[in-house]
């Protein structure tokens, strides 16, 4: 996950660039939690599952990213449903790198939790 990424939001207008498609994700993820913050100002630490995120992207008109092809020398276009499998990965590798060594726990593929405490 490391090519250029630009995303593309239509209800929100707006268009951001990022180095990595990582770095695209944690804006995602960033995004929903400035929301979640909001609309619950007291809360010292967010907590959601990934379908909450999922719920919160399709919200939006369009929410595309496009992602540099080195080997093609271009920008491919990715729909709603690339960026939700690559918040998936993306996650789920930051939850096995911070993970103490113990046995894998078992989990649904398509669920995360992400914590961030607000400054």
């Amino acid at each position: 996950m490391g090519n250029h990424t630009i995303l593309l939001l239509q209800s929100a207008n707006s268009q951001t660039d990022f180095n990595s498609e990582s770095e695209a994700m944690d804006h995602i993820a960033g995004l929903y939690e400035t929301r979640l913050a909001k609309e619950n100002p007291g809360a010292g630490q967010v907590q959601y599952r990934a379908e909450d995120l999922f719920r919160f992207i399709d919200t939006y008109k369009e929410f595309v990213a496009l992602v540099f092809e080195p080997s093609k020398a271009m920008y491919q276009p990715r729909d709603i449903a690339w960026i939700k499998e690559s918040l998936i990965v993306h996650f789920s590798g930051q939850q096995a790198a911070s993970a103490p060594l113990s046995p894998p726990r078992h989990h649904q593929p398509q669920q995360y939790d992400r914590q961030r405490r607000r400054r």
